[in-house]
């Protein structure tokens, strides 16, 4: 076996967040035991049990590496990402090895002993990667190789989420088992019924009936069936219902407008079927411009940027720092200087959870006037708020949007959209909607009419009464009595975990970590995320809200950086920072006597086991 190189220390990677699946399923062809138990000279190289270390160089000079890519530092940074390798650099030269023995070759049967198979960098057809082989060493469970892309098709980079649920459903993760696992990675709110929620919470709620706050501690709607009728089957409107587009229109217009000379209308509204379909439509809308979005960002964003040629996507540094905040005059000086069209952004923002409201989020809207720059802003998260200067607020709920600055609802450049995923807590109806000028509303119809068609007519007709103003402000207080609470658990957890939150969440229902400070390998998202799949936890690796289409750049600052999610339920959440702590408490130096130092614990905070 070849000898481990001396001083070998683990490397940061320098590329950005969206994996390429063509060079990860390449990369895991070569080093699968399926490829190794026939490429006797890859094999030589690695050793008799396939675990020395080899040149990561020549692996990334294979010609069919190179038909990928040639970005060497794209190939170390799959590489790292990939469970079962370990990769290493001493003195500049960069090395990798699998971190398990080669196991013995299988008999063949005699149809495999008559099957003739091709040279991996001669076939035009590669192998999809030893899933199966790779799991193995993880878990005794089979996974069917991914099946080949047919001509005129291509390999589609998965966003964050669904590459992280792909790799948890290796590690064992299904239906079956999701009741053993803590998924605190999807960006997906309980949808349980408050008769469910702890007790202390439901104490909370019974309090605010009896003040007279809240009409019922079970909810101001009951949604359990959806009519279908011959009324409803036939073909609607692309942009949505008449019905459902008024009552939207009515929701901000008692909520955020009051008072204002101008309202918006059915017309200023679209209903879509999700608010990724929403983004859609409206970069389909957009002329050749130059766009502006934010680092970090919600990682979708990324690959849906890159699909349309007419928008030339140009990114805008958050700093730290700044608690991932810009100023007004930055503001300003980005957009006149960049010569940008329109800016695309979360607010709250997804991963950061820092939230634009009152007296900034006017100016936002002022410059966007000014500038004659069109504000796409999502605020799906739009009443997940933990602050108190918000407008308009009582001493109950907080809600916010830049429909309250507006002053024309036809001229203003101020798109906004939102829709009952998150704060209805409805993600699994993919009901959402755009709010803008006419003008637009007429432009994403159109792009709807050969896109979509459309949302579900009968799903729109049921839906109208939870659009009640009277009744989302009831189902706001008790969304934000139940998440603030979830918010403040999850946060002295994690500080008792040592695990760094610098810029607590304003809004959203995440909360943006830094590992920096943690013991290897547990201070980079990767070494992260890998080490709590062992423990049945899903997070999201901070990379992929490095909004990085068509992967332009190489530099990510967000390797340290992971988001985690308090949108499941108490429990879900309980056993989440249960197996951060034990990976934490694993990777802990010991102390003199040989004893892992443990930080207090803080216990459950009146919430239930």
């Amino acid at each position: 076996e070849t000898a481990a190189p001396d001083a070998l220390v683990d490397i940061g990677s320098s590329v950005g967040a969206m994996v390429d699946v063509r060079l990860e399923r390449q990369l895991r062809y070569y080093f699968s035991d399926k490829n190794l138990w026939k490429d006797e000279w890859l094999k030589e190289k690695m050793g008799t049990e396939a675990t020395g270390w080899i040149d990561v160089a020549m692996i990334a000079g294979f010609k069919r590496v190179q038909e990928i890519t040639s970005d060497a530092d794209l190939v170390v940074a799959t590489l790292r990402k990939m469970d079962g390798l370990e990769v290493a650099e001493d003195d500049n030269r960069v090395q990798v090895r699998r971190t398990t023995p080669l196991p013995p070759k299988p008999l063949a049967t005699p149809l495999q002993e008559g099957t003739s198979e091709k040279d991996p960098d001669e076939s035009q057809q590669q192998a999809a990667s030893t899933s199966a082989a790779w799991d193995q060493m993880m878990a005794t469970r089979t996974v069917e190789e991914a099946p080949a892309i047919i001509p005129g098709f291509r390999e589609v980079p998965k966003t964050g989420v669904i590459y992280v649920m792909d790799q948890a459903a290796r590690h064992g993760y299904s239906a079956a088992t999701a009741h053993e696992w803590a998924n605190l990675g999807q960006g997906s709110p309980e949808t349980t019924k408050p008769r469910n929620w702890p007790t202390n919470i439901r104490k909370r709620l019974t309090e605010f009936v009896e003040k007279g706050v809240l009409t019922s501690d079970t909810g101001p709607w009951n949604l359990d069936s959806i009519e279908i009728s011959e009324e409803n089957l036939h073909y609607g409107n692309p942009n949505g219902d008449l019905a459902m587009r008024s009552a939207v229109a009515k929701y901000y217009n008692e909520l955020y407008r009051k008072g204002k000379s101008q309202q918006y209308t059915a017309d200023n509204v679209a209903i879509v079927g999700g608010g990724r379909l929403a983004l859609t439509r409206l970069c389909c809308a957009m002329g050749n411009i130059n766009l502006g979005h934010f680092l970090p960002d919600y990682t979708a964003y990324a690959e849906l940027l890159s699909q349309f040629k007419t928008l030339n996507s140009i990114p805008i540094l958050l700093d730290p720092e700044n608690n991932f905040r810009i100023t007004l005059r930055d503001l300003r000086r980005e957009i006149v200087g960049r010569g940008l069209s329109a800016l695309l952004l979360s607010n709250p923002c997804n991963p950061t959870g820092q939230l634009i409201e009152g007296e900034d989020l006017k100016g936002w809207v002022k410059i966007a006037r000014e500038t004659q720059c069109s504000l796409v802003i999502d605020e799906i998260y739009s009443r997940y708020i933990y602050t108190q200067r918000m407008a308009p607020t009582d001493a109950h709920w907080r809600i916010v949007s830049a429909a309250q600055f507006v002053e024309d609802v036809d001229k203003d450049p101020v798109v906004i959209l939102d829709g009952l995923t998150k704060c209805w807590r409805m993600p699994g109806l993919r009901i959402c909607w755009i709010v803008a000028p006419r003008s637009v509303i007429s432009a994403v119809g159109a792009a709807g009419s050969f896109m979509d068609g459309g949302p579900s007519l009968p799903t729109q007709r049921a839906l109208v009464p939870l659009l009640n103003p009277k009744a989302v402000i009831e189902q706001t207080i008790m969304l934000q009595t139940l998440f603030s609470h979830k918010r403040d658990f999850f946060l002295r957890r994690l500080a008792d975990m040592g695990i760094e939150v610098d810029s607590p969440p304003q809004g959203t229902f995440y909360v943006w970590c830094d590992l920096g400070k943690l013991q290897p390998p547990l201070n980079t998202c990767w070494g992260f995320f890998r080490e709590l799949l062992k423990e049945k936890v899903i997070v999201t690796p901070g990379t992929f809200f490095d909004v990085n289409p068509e992967q332009r750049r190489q530099f990510s600052r967000y390797q340290s950086f992971v988001r985690l999610s308090y949108g499941p339920s108490f429990k879900e959440i309980q056993r989440g920072l249960d197996g951060i702590q034990r990976v934490i408490e694993k990777f802990r130096p010991q102390d003199g006597t040989g004893h892992i130092p443990r930080r207090s614990a803080s216990g459950c905070f009146g919430y239930p086991e």
